[in-house]
């Protein structure tokens, strides 16, 4: 393969510029100006009687099936050697090209090959201002859950992070991908994915220049409105009745709009910086579609009740708490570099444990309240920023330096998820045993006991619940009990 030494800001890393053999097509990739056939919530609902999950797929045969194929004949067309590009917009295509150039997986990606030499140009200059590495890109595999409940939990996560807004206040830019539609960033340990075998799909055995039939099959019906949201969401918020504002509704299949203590929520949409959630970490945003929807979230910020909270500095409980052995490797099967690189993830994630709960406890802040609202949102936002991209770098650097990856899947190595995991705080008419509001750090307990991932996995009752998130494959790394407590994760800080 072509390849050249690039000394900019791709570390110095040797790319691969082009595939071999390379035989670019004409054709050129789709008109970002020409909106795709279907949404991800139609093509993530599709997917029901196939048994896979929409967030685990691979970005290009999304995509795909967005242009206005079924599962099936997109898995097949994305795993042969068929034309693929001109049913992906340019924008989209270009940050593809970058993570195969990248990671050396041009020629694990036929499709590739027929990719004009220009969009190839476009990847380039892309990797040449990139400070970081782009996610990775994984091999296309048919991924199954496992049984039928965890397909009902999996269809309705979300696809991708919130977009930058002041009133969402949702504001994270990462690369990444959601569980694993396919591999993950090793940076921000992104998605962990499943790492079952690779499906093989037939192909021909020679080129295929011409695209395929690209008339999509005839749209499915939609289901009413009133089916796509829950019970509570089909209320205004002003007739909940009081009961109804201490409700915790879970989305049942298609509902893609529910209510939790009495805020409305949907799945987190997907941008270009974060397709997907990475897996296990709660994946849902507050619908702001409405301003009476915007005014209920802003009127749970409370300063005041706030600071209270921060100052029991729950970031320190969460290191302390954290799991300090290694439950799926043996510490005597590392060599001296892989044992010195966890000590420096360790580290960082010390420096750091406060932007790691930050992430994981996502709050609204109404910034236009006062002078520490306003303070607050924007320093919230530039230290979670800047650890993530660091902790990206950090990563990548420890795994190029040979540190098996699979050890980023330890719990004890913690994750900065790809989406930041949004906090939905209690209406103060909701009362405790004493008859008083809960108060955050009461709701904080609540909430990361019903959702572990939030602090790393903290809060789980056994070390079967911390890996239950992962592949069968890993689940069965699990050591024995008498081993789970043998090897700390860094020897240097306890």
């Amino acid at each position: 393969p072509n390849k050249r030494n690039e000394a900019s800001s791709a570390s110095s890393r040797k790319l691969q510029l082009r595939p071999d053999p390379y035989t670019p097509s004409a054709k050129d990739a789709s008109d970002p100006r020409t909106s795709l056939t279907r949404t991800a919530e139609e093509d993530r609902a599709s997917l029901a009687d196939h048994a896979v999950i929409w967030d685990k797929q691979r970005a290009d045969l999304q995509l795909v099936m967005r242009s206005g194929l079924v599962y099936l004949d997109a898995f097949e067309l994305v795993n042969g050697d068929h034309l693929v590009h001109p049913r992906i917009p340019v924008r989209e295509l270009t940050l593809m090209l970058a993570r195969m150039m990248y990671w050396g997986r041009l020629n694990h990606t036929p499709w590739a090959k027929y990719v004009p030499s220009w969009c190839f140009k476009k990847a380039e200059s892309y990797l040449d201002n990139l400070d970081g590495a782009p996610a990775r890109w994984p091999a296309l595999k048919k991924l199954r859950l496992d049984d039928s409940a965890e397909v009902m939990e999996a269809l309705f996560s979300g696809v991708g992070e919130s977009e930058d807004d002041e009133d969402r206040d949702v504001t994270f830019k990462s690369s990444v991908e959601f569980k694993p539609q396919a591999p993950r960033t090793t940076p921000p340990r992104e998605a962990k994915r499943r790492r079952g075998s690779v499906s093989s799909v037939s192909s021909s055995s020679t080129p295929t220049v011409t695209d395929p039939p690209s008339e999509p099959p005839a749209k499915r019906h939609r289901p009413a409105q009133d089916r796509r949201r829950s019970v509570l969401a089909r209320k205004e918020y002003s007739e909940l009745a009081p009961d109804e504002l201490a409700l915790v509704e879970t989305p049942g299949r298609g509902v893609m709009y529910w209510r939790q203590y009495g805020i409305l929520l949907k799945f987190a949409p997907g941008t270009a910086n974060a397709i997907e959630q990475t897996t296990g970490f709660p994946d849902y945003t507050p619908n702001l579609a409405k301003v009476t929807e915007v005014e209920a979230v802003r009127t749970r910020w409370d300063p005041a009740s706030f600071k209270v909270l921060w100052d029991l500095a729950p970031w320190d409980d969460m290191f302390n708490q954290r799991l300090k052995f290694l439950i799926l490797h043996q510490l005597d099967h590392l060599n001296a570099q892989a044992k010195s690189s966890l000590v420096d993830i360790v580290d960082f994630m010390w420096k750091h444990r406060r932007a790691f709960w930050l992430t994981g406890h996502w709050f609204f802040i109404d910034h236009r309240l006062d002078d520490y609202s306003a303070e607050l949102h924007a320093d919230r936002k530039k230290e979670c920023d800047t650890a993530k991209k660091n902790y990206k770098k950090l990563l990548d650097e420890k795994v190029r330096d040979g540190l098996p990856e699979s050890v980023l899947e330890e719990p004890g190595i913690w994750t900065f998820p790809a989406k930041v995991c949004s906090w939905i705080w209690m209406d103060k008419s909701q009362l405790n045993d004493q008859g008083r509001p809960f108060s955050l750090a009461e709701q904080l307990r609540i909430v990361d006991k019903l959702e572990p991932a939030r602090v790393q996995w903290n809060s789980c009752d056994s070390d079967d619940h911390r890996v239950a998130h992962l592949s069968s494959s890993l689940r069965k790394k699990l050591l024995p009990k008498s081993e789970r407590r043998r090897y700390p994760v860094s020897t240097q800080r306890p």
